[in-house]
């Protein structure tokens, strides 16, 4: 296995803060025997970390001269994508012909015509499984030649402080453009921000006129149905409780859950009522529904009187 020690610029766990010290780091062919450094402009270099979890993931960093590596923003392998990047041709159509043989066990009377089925289902997956892992292989060879991926500006290359700051180590001739580019990111970052920022208030702003605009409907249908229990006629028990609730009449706690669950309509005039009755159960005791309409009813009346 090929390693060396490099001064290695990351980003600290606060997602901002440059930092730099020495790694001892593998050569990205000894990870993924596909992929090879000879010839590269930034060489690769993988980093092995196992987290608290005991998951195996590794770290990627170009090569900037014989002495300073930098970690590739968003270069994250994990140990699966390793196994699958790492897959032959041929491993992986035995792999995928292992289970179609395991299907065809599974079923010994399958058709023909299912059988012939299955078969260009694996080979549509094996197919597949190649190219989507040549497409990513393709993705890590872009990143041996990362000074041309930083110029590029591409979205999967955002330019770092340790990125500058390995750079500046290294000596390297493109220092000055690559902070240019970076000067042009963050403006454009700062764009969005605010873009999304302002989005963000308006939506805020957008609710909150929507709900009082709801609130306003609700506080005049709520005024309809005052004005129709003071007349006498029936409303529902939900309504009863926010009368109550508008003019400050007590109501005990169970009288609540039975006129917003049980009670469907209630006259505070002539006491009549509908209410919900579960399959099997015995009537509920509305006597303090009753109390309440009544209450709130006279209420209503007497206030009605003084106006």
């Amino acid at each position: 296995m090929t390693t060396k020690k490099f001064w290695c610029h990351y980003i600290g766990n606060d997602g901002n803060t440059p930092k730099r010290r020495s790694i001892e780091l593998t050569d990205i062919h000894d990870i993924l025997p596909n992929v090879s450094n000879e010839g590269a402009r930034t060489p690769l270099w993988a980093e092995r970390v196992e987290d608290e979890y005991n998951q195996i993931y590794f770290n990627l960093y170009a090569q900037l001269s014989d002495t300073v590596a930098v970690r590739i923003i968003g270069g994250y392998l994990s140990s699966q994508m390793v196994a699958r990047l790492s897959e032959t041709d041929e491993e992986i159509e035995a792999r995928e012909r292992e289970r179609k043989e395991t299907d065809l066990a599974d079923y010994p009377k399958m058709s023909e015509e299912r059988k012939a089925e299955l078969s260009e289902h694996y080979d549509r997956m094996i197919e597949e499984t190649k190219r989507e892992r040549d497409r990513n292989l393709a993705l890590i060879v872009v990143m041996q030649d990362y000074d041309s991926l930083l110029l590029s500006g591409s979205r999967r290359a955002w330019i770092a402080n340790a990125t500058l700051r390995a750079y500046e180590e290294s000596g390297s001739p493109i220092l000055s453009r690559l902070k240019e580019l970076r000067a042009i990111a963050m403006k454009e970052r700062e764009r969005e921000q605010a873009e999304r920022r302002d989005a963000e208030r308006k939506r805020k702003e957008e609710a909150e006129h929507k709900r009082k605009e709801e609130a306003k409907r609700e506080q005049e249908r709520l005024t309809r149905e005052e004005e129709n229990f003071r007349n006498g006629k029936s409303i529902s028990g939900c309504d009863v409780v926010d009368l109550c609730r508008r003019h400050g009449i007590y109501i005990h706690l169970r009288t609540v859950h039975n006129l917003q669950q049980v009670i469907h309509s209630i006259n505070g005039k002539n006491g009549s009522c509908e209410y919900r009755r579960a399959r099997g159960k015995r009537r509920p005791s509305l006597d303090g529904c009753f109390k309440t309409a009544r209450t709130l009813y006279r209420y209503l009346e007497d206030l009605n009187t003084n106006e």
